[in-house]
Order: structure tokens, then sequence, then C-alpha cells
């Protein structure tokens, strides 16, 4: 004959250590997937892609020799210039790319002492900061 043994199901102990478990995995993942960071690293990307493209534009400008009527327009100057639209269609880039950490901002190109290259940053950044 068999008996059906009442006690089963799981001890309080048992219960409280699965959950416990759940808790400290949750944890972790919730710690992962931290979307802050991700969305610093993609402002960072965005910004790197879009001196890079400026930076191509105008060695394209340079290559071509335009740069000199980047000169006269006021897009490339020995002291730092905001990158407009108007800079952006000169070099063939249709429009100027804004600074995504920054709402609206553009960035700043100037030429260096040779003539033959530029820099660029971001708009309100200092020169200490890395520059394309």
């Amino acid at each position: 004959m068999y008996i059906k043994n009442k006690n089963q199901g799981f001890t309080l102990i048992e219960l409280l250590i699965v959950i416990g478990i759940i808790a400290i995995l949750a944890a972790a993942v919730i710690i992962t997937i931290t979307p802050g960071e991700r969305l610093e690293d993609a402002r960072e990307a965005t910004r790197a892609s879009h001196m890079a493209a400026i930076g191509t534009a105008l060695h394209m400008a340079v290559v071509d020799g335009d740069l000199a009527n980047l000169e006269d327009s006021d897009c490339v100057a020995s002291a730092y210039a905001d990158f407009t639209n108007a800079c952006a269609t000169a070099v063939g880039l249709g429009a100027a790319p804004e600074d995504p950490r920054s709402e609206g901002g553009l960035y700043q190109v100037k030429s260096v002492s040779d003539g033959a290259r530029v820099q660029i940053r971001p708009a309100g950044t200092s020169d200490l900061e890395p520059i394309y």
C-alpha cells in the first residue's frame, strides 16, 4: 500500500535562498545594462564621425585647391571659427553637423600655421581637449 506524503513542497529557507539568488541576478543585469554609459559612448562615436567627415571634406578642398576660397569666406581662419551650413555647402557636405553633446552646438575649425592643415574641435571646448 502506498501512503502519500503530506510534507511536499519547499521549506521557507529554500524559498528565501531562491528569491535572494534571483534578486542578485536581476541587480547584476540592471547594472550591466546602464543606458547612460551606452548613450555617452554613442555620442562620442557620433562626435568622432562628424569631425572625421569635416576633416575629410576640408582635406578634399585642400587637394582641389579650394582652401583659399574657404579662408576668404571665413570658414577656415587662423583662429577658431564656427563651421556653419555655408561652410559645409562650400566643401560639399550639404549641412553642418551638430555636436551631439550640446543642443545646436557647432564644430569649430582653424587653419594651422603651415596653411595646409586644419584643426577641428567641438564648439565650447578648450584647446586642451583632443582635436581631430
